[in-house]
């Protein structure tokens, strides 16, 4: 810890947090969310919990921000793939499900959201995260009313449906071998195609032909 030394400036706190955040991110890329405390993420940066401490109370606060960038990374790009909707509907389903394909580790983040990220936070950092949310997603929202020549309102509320189908899908192909083995022996239909197939499936019956 001898080298640990405390952010004065704006700049030094935001390059602290974003260790931070690459030290929570490269654990939970290798294990289980309950497996993940302030000790770890501490013990993965060298630091000890009182330094950490000083720049989140709980990891919770830490993966809120993780799932803010991991959003904003995915919404970017679903931006730039799609900027010439109105596009052929088969099309625009394909290059949104090959998109989100690609930011699958976000999809870890949201199916966690609501459950437990967002259960050990204030509500006033609670309610700056859902600001943040909502400042994001015009660009998207604006291409999905393009789209399917529907207003804000809907275009938004088609949005959150095809957002939260979307970490369900992914654990459904991506499931352990452990839960294939329990399907099979309970008899269940094997888990058969891709998540992009089936999730381009979906939102192509979602905005319309």
């Amino acid at each position: 810890m001898a080298d640990y030394i405390r952010a004065r400036s704006p700049e030094h706190k935001q390059e602290r947090m974003e260790a931070i955040m690459a030290a929570a991110d490269a654990l939970f890329a290798a294990r289980p969310y309950h497996q993940i405390t302030m000790g770890t993420i501490a013990e993965q940066l060298g630091w000890s919990r009182s330094n950490l401490y000083k720049y989140a109370a709980t990891q919770e606060e830490i993966f809120l921000a993780l799932h803010t960038a991991k959003n904003l990374a995915w919404l970017e790009e679903l931006a730039d793939a799609l900027v010439g909707a109105p596009l052929p509907a088969r099309e625009f389903a394909r290059t949104w499900a090959e998109v989100t394909e690609r930011h699958a580790s976000f999809l870890r983040y949201q199916e966690i959201l609501i459950s437990i990220i967002e259960s050990n936070v204030t509500f006033e950092r609670l309610t700056a995260f859902k600001r943040d949310f909502a400042d994001m997603l015009p660009p998207v929202t604006a291409i999905l009313a393009r789209q399917c020549g529907v207003g804000e309102a809907a275009a938004t509320d088609l949005y959150l449906r095809l957002l939260y189908q979307a970490p369900g899908l992914w654990n459904h192909y991506h499931c352990a071998d452990l839960t294939r083995k329990a399907m099979q022996t309970a008899g269940l239909p094997p888990v058969n195609g891709t998540f992009q197939q089936a999730y381009a499936d979906f939102i192509e019956l979602c905005i319309g032909r």
